[in-house]
């Protein structure tokens, strides 16, 4: 209850707004010795750790956004992405295998990557 004459102050939300995506890192192509497969990308998830917490993230949808250099007239804002999905773990120090719908362009190596938190499989 406010007394007369004093005002009502409004409290504003200081906090960050929620992220809904991790952050992750396109370390390289799948290779080996010999060659490398383009259609295959190792991915550091950031806070992963170890193999058996890798699993939560198979089957989640990842997208790697790049700024274009010409716009298209569909586009809106001048940016452009490239979907994929996590498969599977790669070694036991919690990096991942994705494959993309394109494959990522080698410039891409080292860039951040966004994990989307969907689908959930529980």
């Amino acid at each position: 209850m406010t007394k007369e004459g004093e005002k009502k102050v409004k409290r504003v939300n200081k906090r960050a707004p929620v992220r809904l995506w991790a952050k992750g890192k396109f370390v390289g192509f799948r290779r080996s010795k010999v060659q490398q497969n383009t259609n295959q990308c190792l991915v550091r998830v950031a806070g992963l750790a170890d193999r058996k917490d890798a699993s939560y993230y198979f089957g989640k949808r990842l997208v790697y956004i790049y700024k274009a250099t010409t716009k298209t007239h569909k586009e809106k804002h001048g940016y452009r992405t490239i979907w994929g999905r996590i498969c599977r773990a790669h070694g036991n120090g919690g990096t991942v295998v994705a494959r993309f719908n394109t494959n990522l362009p080698s410039r891409a190596i080292g860039s951040t990557l966004r994990i989307m938190m969907y689908p959930q499989r529980a």
